[in-house]
């Protein structure tokens, strides 16, 4: 029975133990958008404030790299705390003078947390916030006397490749099994991804061959983003700042629209789509997986929901659609047309 205990020591100090629902902080959005428009959403999943000092840090593990803890340029400390059932958002600090691409005022609006963005600097963090596809990220705490991994975006000892089947340019974990050949279409380049809902732990390092995927560097099977994402195209910030997950309880009031918008059918098969939003309707975007828009409809009477017709255009495609609210609030979501 003693060696019982010391081995279940033993497996928690090096983060071998399988998360628990809603007890502790994940990864809840991944943006990965031209130039320098690159965010994280970190998500408290508990009924309790997290306070990140001393306890939390973001790391990323650049084109493959095992050992990118060792270094303090990719090494974030979290400072602050975040609210029960709040989501953070970590962007580049906007407001460095040199840097090369600024990042788009859209996103710059949607920042709780400012990452250094001076990517020469040899200082503390300072490349962290300039992921291109092919790095890891893991969100660290320190506990037991050691830096754990809690959640891990991608896969750690791993550089996909591209189409090409190099890694110049940087190449992305895709769709296609298995994922870091460069073949099928990008996931984690020039995209969005939305952890689920039903999503309520994050992923260590033993639990992430839950998901098919390797930890040695070995390419076996490699990260599949859609076992706990949803995708939408590059340079959509609407969702960031907001997390739906099933952690959270709901109110009565909460239960009854739950605050989101909601489409149906998905996927539409029929002529007609209904979009019921939990505030007045202000218009509806349609737009393709390049970010490009196919229509939108301006609403002019005072609703929440709208019947849209299919346009011949919208069949057989994946879209986006962007529903705005009259008290500016702005839903994503993404719909199959057959």
């Amino acid at each position: 029975m003693k060696k019982l205990y010391i081995l279940i020591i033993v497996l928690i100090m090096a983060g071998f133990v399988s998360a628990q629902d809603c007890s502790d902080l994940f990864i809840s959005e991944y943006l990965e958008g031209w130039n320098n428009n690159k965010a994280i959403e970190i998500y408290n999943p508990t009924p309790n404030i997290i306070t990140f000092t001393d306890t939390y840090r973001l790391i990323r593990w650049s084109n493959g790299s095992t050992i990118a803890d060792q270094d303090i340029q990719y090494v974030l400390p979290l400072v602050g705390d975040i609210q029960p059932y709040q989501a953070l958002v970590i962007i580049q600090d906007t407001n460095f003078p040199g840097q090369d691409t600024m990042v788009w005022a859209g996103l710059r609006a949607k920042g709780d947390y400012l990452a250094p963005a001076d990517y020469n600097a040899g200082t503390q963090g300072c490349r962290v916030v300039f992921w291109n596809g092919d790095d890891a990220i893991s969100i660290q705490k320190f506990t037991g006397g050691n830096w754990v991994d809690i959640d891990i975006f991608a896969e750690i000892g791993v550089r996909p490749l591209n189409w090409q089947g190099t890694t110049t340019p940087a190449g992305a974990w895709t769709d296609t099994p298995p994922y870091w050949r460069g073949e099928g279409a990008y996931l984690t380049q020039n995209q969005s991804l939305i952890r689920k809902s039903t999503v309520k732990h994050g992923i260590n390092r033993a639990t992430m061959n839950t998901y098919g995927n390797t930890t040695t560097g070995g390419y076996p099977n490699s990260f599949n983003a859609f076992a706990e994402y949803d995708s939408l195209p590059a340079n959509l910030f609407d969702s960031l700042g907001i997390h739906t997950c099933e952690c959270k309880p709901l109110g009565l009031e909460e239960n009854q629209s739950n605050g989101q918008v909601k489409i149906f059918p998905n996927p539409v098969s029929g002529n007609v789509v209904t979009i019921h939003a939990p505030e007045t309707i202000e218009s509806i975007e349609f737009m393709n997986m390049l970010g490009q828009r196919v229509s939108i409809l301006k609403l002019i009477s005072n609703t929440r929901e709208a019947v849209i017709d299919i346009t011949p255009e919208m069949r057989n495609s994946v879209l986006v659609v962007k529903v705005h609210m009259r008290n500016s609030s702005v839903s994503a979501q993404k719909i199959v047309v057959r």
